[in-house]
């Protein structure tokens, strides 16, 4: 007989231990620091790190893993016509069934701005069917 797992993330009760890096890395100081890393402590913080990192990396940017990566980067070198939307929306779909599983995306948005080379993605989704949140993403040629 199976045993439904709950979706309780463990690390997030525990408000000292952090979770993940965030991204993207700054070049200020944190917390008195001289580090440019700063620290997710909540599982939902580190998911959109994750996320962003997934999608501004492009395939074959990982040696070890030539597969990984959304390649949204990539579109900015195209033709941005009617189907930008349709080829956005195919590449974030199968990028998070297969990276991401537990991500279920229910808005998505394409923005361009062709004049100057600019794309902005706005991607609102649920984990685990929890609270949504929202992904920016801000790509200049």
């Amino acid at each position: 007989m199976a045993i439904k797992q709950t979706n309780i993330f463990p690390l997030d009760k525990q408000p000292r231990k952090a979770v993940g890096i965030a991204y993207p890395f700054s070049a200020m100081a944190f917390s008195g620091s001289a580090s440019p890393f700063k620290s997710n402590y909540t599982t939902k913080e580190q998911i959109k790190s994750n996320l962003s990192v997934f999608f501004t990396t492009n395939k074959g940017e990982r040696p070890l893993n030539p597969n990984y990566g959304g390649g949204l980067k990539d579109l900015l070198f195209e033709q941005l016509d009617d189907k930008a939307y349709d080829i956005v929306y195919k590449r974030v779909t199968d990028g998070l069934s297969v990276y991401f599983p537990e991500v279920k995306v229910k808005e998505l948005e394409v923005l361009e701005n062709v004049d100057q080379n600019e794309l902005k993605i706005v991607m609102s989704y649920t984990v685990f069917n929890n609270e949504k949140d929202t992904l920016e993403l801000n790509f200049n040629g």
